[in-house]
């Protein structure tokens, strides 16, 4: 098998999986059967197909199982995993939508660092001003030294925060527009 052929049908098991997820979206109960995936024509699988692709989607955590009526023999029921997008998204775009969400987690944690970056910076320069104002001469403590890192430290925490906001705000605006913009045709 050539990559490019590997990477077709990866491509087209994503999508089908983003189908197969619209359909549970798209549920009043919130929560699907096998058989009412694969009688879907948008899906166009056989239920065997449809069970080995909602196996692996439960395997990758973006849906989750219960057994309804007997433990043993009863029916599966197919329910959304609770950081799985609720709306429906046009199955062709979801890699977008999805490049979004993992942008803002990552953006998440630009603020947190940002924010402990700007907090260690102001600490550093309020111990330079505590020292200078109590004429400690620690090599460390000196103003100048310690009133330099604190300065750099706290600019790049600041510029930290502001980044992972902007970022966090862009990609949030940007998966919803995508979403909106985005629904599924019937």
């Amino acid at each position: 098998m050539v990559v490019r052929d590997y990477l077709a049908d990866k491509k087209e098991e994503r999508i089908t999986d983003e189908m197969i997820l619209n359909v549970i979206r798209e549920s009043e109960a919130g929560f699907v059967g096998t058989t009412e995936v694969s009688d879907d024509e948008r899906i166009g699988l056989k239920e065997g197909a449809v069970r080995n692709r909602l196996d692996d989607l439960e395997d990758e955590d973006r849906i989750h199982k219960k057994r309804l009526g007997h433990p043993e023999r009863g029916n599966l029921a197919w329910y959304l995993a609770d950081e799985e997008r609720e709306r429906p998204v046009s199955a062709e775009r979801y890699w977008l939508a999805r490049v979004c969400e993992e942008g803002r987690a990552i953006s998440g944690n630009i603020l947190r660092i940002g924010g402990v970056v700007a907090l260690a910076g102001m600490m550093t320069l309020l111990l330079s001003i505590s020292a200078d104002a109590s004429g400690i001469q620690i090599a460390l403590l000196q103003p100048s030294t310690a009133g330099t890192v604190g300065y750099a430290l706290a600019v790049a925490g600041f510029a930290n925060v502001a980044l992972g906001g902007v970022l966090k705000f862009g990609l949030s605006f940007t998966e919803t527009a995508i979403t909106r913009q985005s629904a599924p045709t019937n």
